[in-house]
């Protein structure tokens, strides 16, 4: 199922952050709400939803904490967001 995040009201897209902010760090996260270091905001902030979901759950495969930065987290970052 997809949902457009275009399409919904601020109270509910707002409802959805808060949600996911609780899913961040689990596979049950959404892709909406902010998890990553500062130093990948450039890359995750106008990601997709989906791949932003991408890359977390990557870090989360890797046993990485979701909002830290190392040399691992980068490469993984990279190739995750170059692979459709």
């Amino acid at each position: 199922m997809l949902l457009n995040l275009d399409t919904i009201t601020t109270d509910a897209y707002f409802k959805l952050y808060d949600l996911d902010s609780k899913l961040v760090g689990t596979y049950n996260y959404l892709g909406i709400a902010y998890y990553w270091h500062y130093d990948f905001r450039h890359y995750l902030r106008d990601a997709t939803p989906d791949k932003r979901k991408k890359v977390h759950n990557t870090f989360l495969v890797y046993n990485l904490k979701v909002d830290e930065v190392s040399q691992l987290h980068w490469e993984l970052l990279e190739q995750t967001l170059k692979a459709k």
